[in-house]
């Protein structure tokens, strides 16, 4: 490997490092900060840099986002006692959007990747930390998350179709950190 070879690796690790970096810190402020968070409900944006890490680094980008974003939001910023089954969630729903965006990137794909991701993510497992971890009756909580998931795949699905298929604005995003 030449010496050219090896500066435009090292630049090409550097901007992933970079661009991951700022996924995660907007992970935290999106999730943390401008979302709205009561004992069982959650509605916000947080999806948003899942998605990104998702689509330009696939599933590996989109875990190492989810991940590092849910323990720092967790450590810094406690919403409540750490419970290391969100974690595990977060993991799956960046694999989810990184197996499902990663390539090219259909309204099907994304519709599938988002059903998909908050029936298993946002409404079972969630649903089942939620009944470990205050004791309370899966089912019952079930009831009451079904309209919090049937609004949040409304949203990211028109996020979705907007941002990656209208605007095109993740592909321009893409072209332009494939060229620093």
């Amino acid at each position: 490997m030449n010496r050219n070879e090896k500066t435009k690796r090292f630049k090409n690790n550097t901007v992933k490092l970079a661009t991951l970096a700022l996924l995660i810190a907007l992970q935290v402020v999106l999730s943390r900060f401008l979302s709205i968070n009561l004992q069982f409900l959650k509605i916000g944006f947080s999806f948003v840099p899942l998605m990104f890490a998702g689509y330009l680094y696939g599933a590996s980008g989109g875990v190492i986002v989810a991940v590092v974003s849910d323990l720092i939001g967790a450590t810094l910023f406690p919403s409540g006692a750490f419970f290391p089954g969100f974690t595990v969630t977060a993991a799956l729903s960046g694999f989810i959007y990184g197996i499902a965006l990663g390539e090219k990137c259909t309204t099907a794909k994304i519709a599938v990747s988002v059903i998909i991701e908050q029936i298993v993510c946002g409404l079972l497992l969630n649903t089942l930390w939620l009944s470990i971890l205050y004791h309370s009756s899966f089912a019952a909580l079930l009831a009451t998350r079904v309209w919090q998931v049937l609004v949040m795949i409304f949203v990211e699905l028109v996020f979705a179709e907007v941002f990656f298929r209208r605007l095109n604005f993740v592909e321009k995003l893409k072209k332009q950190l494939l060229r620093i």
